[in-house]
């Protein structure tokens, strides 16, 4: 009993000596584990029980010197969208790109004609308007980024041109404050993460997922879950 009054006493010495300390120490750690937090997001546009397309328009000059980005990001969106929506049937992307060599008139087309083309309910448009590894004019850092337009057509909507929803999604990678040089990553790894990054926020956008609920605090390599 003793003892145990003395030990107590101990710690409430030591709690009183350094108790800003101690409550720093557990308010940080209840801030690391909101900052960890997963939440369950539903979709912002449902496409449950729907045949959909996936086009994307993509800027000349990102063709150039990123040739293949733009079929490989429509066929993995379109991929998981096949996976991850129920009763979807998603039209093969290789299909659609067939589709826009053949049509090359298509991008002037009002919206419900390509869905009616297509001959599909709704039409995944994607608006690809950045896409680069390094930021302007600095070679030997890494900072990639890819912007975005995704917008909705309803082959049976009022309106016969433009979309029913739009978002804008940005991803980034390495995510800031990281600054990665030549010499640290390579341009394998930096495309590889941004590509991940862009396809997961797009796809997202049509069904039920889990995502962080601070991403800008999320910490992906501490998430003991995986």
């Amino acid at each position: 009993m003793i003892r145990t009054t003395i030990l107590l006493l101990v710690f409430i010495s030591i709690i009183q000596t350094s108790g800003c300390g101690v409550v720093g120490f557990i308010g940080a750690g209840k801030q690391a584990m909101e900052d960890q937090m997963l939440i369950e997001k539903p979709a912002e546009y449902s496409l449950v029980g729907l045949k959909i397309a996936v086009v994307i328009d993509t800027d000349l000059v990102i063709h150039y010197e990123h040739p293949g980005i733009s079929t490989l990001i429509a066929g993995a969106i379109a991929g998981r969208i096949a996976k991850n929506v129920p009763d979807v049937q998603v039209v093969r992307p290789d299909q659609v790109a067939r589709w826009q060599f053949e049509t090359p008139q298509w991008t002037a087309m009002p919206s419900t004609e390509i869905a009616y083309s297509l001959d599909v309910d709704r039409v995944i448009f994607i608006d690809l308007q950045n896409y680069s590894l390094t930021p302007p004019g600095n070679a030997y850092q890494w900072e990639g980024r890819c912007v975005a337009t995704i917008g909705v057509i309803e082959s049976d909507s009022y309106e016969h041109d433009g979309f029913v929803d739009s978002y804008e999604i940005m991803a980034e990678f390495p995510r800031r404050p990281s600054v990665l040089t030549r010499d640290e990553a390579n341009e394998g790894t930096i495309e590889q993460g941004l590509l991940n990054e862009f396809i997961k926020q797009s796809a997202w956008l049509f069904y039920e997922h889990i995502e962080p609920k601070y991403p800008d605090r999320y910490r992906p390599e501490l998430d003991v879950r995986k």
